[in-house]
């Protein structure tokens, strides 16, 4: 995970306490990826939840190497409880719903994490769409803890995407090139991934790879996802046996645990302690 301000380094200090010295973050080369250099010392709230962020471990100039596709379809909402180090620290209510052409997914993300022995709470809220292609046309999320308010706006476009980021009176406008089917994975927005898993192509198997880009970091790089098999896992205080999809960052790796429809029902990231069970 990358600074881009003063004020994220503050809040790096904060990840490190909530991760108890936990993994090592990633190096980037940044002759390959997009980094952001303008100074926004309020945007560093983005950064004071880190529980999962994927941004300074994406690989490089990975793509999904299927030559047919597969087409998003079908509804989904629910909620995901989110633990961190066993204790449950949130929630994120969710809901992905398809419309003709076009799919919206959102969110509402409740986190509170203790700061030098206060609680701090944090209200997240995502807004994806794209098209049954997996092609996305707009995001948008913000972030509120206490006085603190900030937003990131982006519109993918075929030559150059947008993204203005948005804090108190500060506005910051950002362009990048990304591929037209590249995934949205934000920090901390996990029905993302139920995105992702619609993406891979279970008959086809094998390691599969994808373009990705984070948002919140403003970084663009690649994921490769493999199907591990059954395994039996526990989902609250069930034992069940699931598909387990792993999802290689190149140092991260994020484990998904789906039903026999493929549908998610947990997300764990070893590395950090951090548990998503689906009620």
């Amino acid at each position: 995970m990358k600074t881009i301000s003063s004020g994220l380094r503050c809040s790096g200090r904060l990840w490190q306490a909530m991760m108890n010295a936990g993994s090592r973050r990633g190096r980037i080369d940044s002759s390959k990826t997009v980094r952001t250099t303008t100074e926004l010392g309020e945007i560093a709230v983005w950064m004071v939840i880190g529980l999962l962020s994927v941004s300074s471990l994406l690989g490089q100039g990975k793509k999904q190497s299927s030559s047919n596709p597969l087409l998003y379809s079908g509804n989904e909402s629910g909620t995901f409880r989110i633990y961190f180090g066993g204790v449950e620290i949130g929630q994120e209510k969710f809901q992905i719903v398809e419309s003709g052409s076009t799919v919206k997914a959102s969110a509402e993300t409740r986190l509170t994490i203790e700061r030098e022995n206060q609680k701090v709470s944090f209200l997240v809220r995502p807004l994806l769409e794209f098209n049954r292609f997996f092609e996305p046309a707009s995001y948008e999320i913000g972030q509120e803890s206490g006085p603190n308010k900030t937003r990131a706006r982006v519109t993918f476009k075929a030559a150059m995407t947008d993204a203005v980021y948005e804090s108190g009176r500060e506005t910051d406008t950002r362009h990048i090139s990304l591929q037209k089917d590249v995934l949205v994975l934000d920090d901390n927005v996990f029905h993302q991934y139920i995105i992702l898993t619609k993406r891979y192509d279970f008959a086809k198997g094998g390691i599969q790879e994808f373009s990705a880009f984070v948002p919140q970091q403003f970084i663009a790089g690649g994921v490769s996802v493999s199907d591990k098999g059954l395994e039996a896992v526990q989902v609250s205080s069930q034992n069940l046996r699931l598909q387990h999809l792993l999802v290689d960052t190149g140092e991260l790796q994020i484990s998904l645990w789906l039903d026999d429809k493929h549908g998610l029902r947990k997300l764990a990231v070893p590395k950090s302690g951090v548990e998503v069970v689906r009620e």
